[in-house]
């Protein structure tokens, strides 16, 4: 297996396990007025999530990440390549792949990871390209 296909895979399971994490406190959340044991349930589910959630969200952890990314880590310039392939989904997801894409853009990354973080940019300006005509094409709708 590739060394970007393990990272892949190490990160879809980490996603998965930070949904589970996740989901946990909200499921607690719902029923920690019941009792005490259940309000120490939900306390547990919270501190046993943001204890493990930066090193589920990152491969090598996402504190001090993006300082790695731009100091030419190999590790984390080609965790961070295949961060914004997969695109995971998971709480907060979605601004780490803002900041890591920003960041992408002024690491110094090998010719085959600035091709592949080229095709990457040019998926995000067509995504963002659609939704803006999609928005437009809502509010003159409404008009």
């Amino acid at each position: 297996m590739h060394q970007s296909d393990q990272i892949k895979l190490l990160i879809e399971r980490n996603s998965a396990e930070a949904t589970r994490l996740h989901r946990r406190i909200h499921e607690t959340f719902a029923v920690r007025d019941e009792s005490p044991r259940k309000k120490e349930e939900w306390k547990q589910a919270c501190q046993i999530f943001h204890s493990r959630y930066d090193e589920l969200a990152f491969p090598g952890g996402y504190e001090g990440a993006l300082d790695r990314l731009v100091g030419g880590d190999p590790e984390t310039m080609e965790a961070a390549i295949c961060f914004l392939e997969i695109r995971p989904y998971f709480f907060r997801s979605g601004y780490m792949f803002d900041a890591i894409l920003r960041k992408a853009k002024h690491a110094p990354l090998s010719p085959e990871q600035k091709a592949r973080l080229q095709v990457i940019v040019e998926e995000v300006r067509a995504w963002n390209a659609l939704k803006r005509g999609e928005q437009n094409q809502g509010s003159d709708a409404v008009d």
